[in-house]
């Protein structure tokens, strides 16, 4: 396709940013919602949501480095199109926190909106280091990262009832 031949599908360099930021968050939060659906307890939710985040960025390396590089340069608006007034990809995980902690399963001194976004901005940051081939596969990673994220926050209680070391 000629560069020329772009702009008869989409009209500004800035629709064409939309697009792709737009896609690979619409295509996040349905994996996300999928892996978060399935039957467990909060935590075990959280695993499956921060498993399911990781191989979502793996499998798109390019399309969520646009992403995280260049959403702010987005007008407002279009960047509360995507997010939500309420940011509700990250909101998946404060409320997957804040179930355990109703539940008993995570500590009460763990603040939800800190706690998802330590998870979002340590597994976000895969996109940089990881390649296909390489030591880890997506799965090795996700796993990884969901332990050390749910041995960070769970109760002694919910540790014990997993068979995993405190942090």
């Amino acid at each position: 396709m000629l560069k020329g031949s772009l702009y008869y599908y989409i009209q500004t360099k800035e629709d064409l940013l939309f697009d792709v930021i737009h896609t690979v968050h619409q295509d996040g939060m349905a994996a996300l919602q999928a892996r978060t659906e399935v039957l467990g307890d909060p935590l075990q939710r959280l695993e499956n949501a921060i498993i399911g985040h990781v191989e979502h960025l793996c499998r798109n390396l390019i399309p969520t480095a646009v992403f995280l590089h260049e959403l702010d340069e987005l007008p407002l608006e279009r960047r509360q199109e995507i997010l939500g007034s309420e940011h509700a990809y990250q909101g998946v995980f404060r409320e997957l926190i804040s179930e355990g902690q109703d539940q008993g399963l995570v500590r009460p001194d763990v603040d939800p909106r800190l706690a998802a976004l330590a998870i979002l901005g340590s597994t976000n940051w895969v996109y940089r280091w990881y390649r296909r081939g390489g030591t880890f596969s997506p799965k090795q990673i996700g796993v990884g990262m969901a332990a050390m994220a749910v041995r960070g926050i769970a109760t002694e209680d919910a540790l014990r009832q997993r068979d995993l070391p405190s942090a």
